[in-house]
């Protein structure tokens, strides 16, 4: 029994190096995508955790399968794709330290997991199935989502989805928008951003949006996170919102995923059904997300970046 199993892209982040410079730019690769960045956490955190992807036949590739091991991830159902390579994020970053996209995936490697290629006895084993949105952008990986997501609801699991935004990877905004909207259908657990959060339902006011899609697609556990300025969360008549934490940022990359990853070993620890959860449990869940959250950006990348239990436990007393 795995207690996360999760599908996604599996790519490397370029990030800029601490000798950057707009005449000389320098990067250092990093362990990318935002599904496997959420495991990483959990699996830092004790929990047995599964990735299913792609990368290709090349360095990079073997890079991601080194490092996805290193960290506890059962890498079994990674496979390596000889006709594309393997996706490369370039991350740019602004005199706020917030972070831009560009992507070399044209295809990438991680675009060609068919259905067939989905090893659905991980999910068969698992607590919770765990997706994103950027599986969903091209064929034939938009069905193997979609194929997964089926059997993980056939069989009783937990679904989570954190539908990140990235513009260059859609063939429209509209497109873009209807297939985050499929996603929302499928799932219990939804983490996303007050950005997502207007682009999907065209809302300026979080809780009013969130309201509605709470109602709308059926979310029974709900967050909207907010940057620098935290969190809400929605989940059984309860709607709270929750103050971020003061830090000095260096890269916001893996803010958002150390999120997720902090609301499902809450989840998890809690052992409780969804409508079981209490106000007092949400609001345990909410400042440990946030303080995970607003720590991680005090480093570079997304992956494997959430810090250890203990310290968690000290610094979520600290405000």
């Amino acid at each position: 029994m795995y207690d996360i199993v999760s599908l996604g892209e599996l790519l490397i982040d370029l990030i800029p190096h601490q000798d950057y410079t707009a005449d000389a730019p320098s990067y250092e690769a990093k362990v990318g995508g935002a599904p496997v960045n959420v495991l990483s956490g959990l699996a830092k955190w004790g929990h047995s955790t599964a990735y299913i992807s792609k990368v290709g036949h090349d360095a990079f590739g073997a890079y991601l399968l080194k490092e996805l091991k290193a960290k506890g991830i059962n890498a079994d159902n990674v496979l390596i794709e000889k006709t594309a390579p393997t996706t490369v994020a370039i991350v740019s970053l602004d005199e706020n330290r917030d972070r831009t996209f560009d992507f070399i995936r044209n295809p990438g490697a991680e675009q060609l997991l068919t259905r067939e290629e989905v090893q659905y006895s991980l999910i068969r084993d698992a607590k919770v199935f765990h997706f994103g949105s950027l599986s969903l952008t091209h064929e034939p990986a938009r069905e193997a989502t979609f194929e997964a997501l089926k059997y993980a609801k056939e069989n009783g699991k937990i679904i989570s989805f954190d539908p990140n935004y990235r513009p260059l990877l859609w063939e429209s905004a509209e497109e873009a928008k209807t297939m985050m909207v499929e996603g929302l259908k499928w799932a219990h657990i939804v983490k996303i951003s007050d950005e997502e959060v207007e682009f999907i339902t065209g809302e300026k006011d979080i809780l009013k949006a969130s309201e509605f899609l709470a109602k709308v697609y059926s979310i029974q556990l709900l967050f909207v996170t907010k940057g620098k300025d935290g969190a809400l969360v929605k989940c059984n008549e309860h709607s709270f919102e929750q103050r971020g934490f003061e830090v000095e940022p260096v890269d916001t990359t893996g803010a958002g995923d150390s999120f997720m990853a902090s609301v499902l070993h809450q989840f998890l620890v809690k052992s409780k059904r969804i409508e079981e959860l209490t106000e007092s449990d949400l609001g345990e869940m909410l400042v440990f997300a946030n303080r995970v959250a607003s720590l991680s950006t005090t480093k570079k990348g997304g992956f494997g970046i959430v810090p250890v239990l203990n310290e968690v436990e000290v610094l979520v007393n600290v405000r």
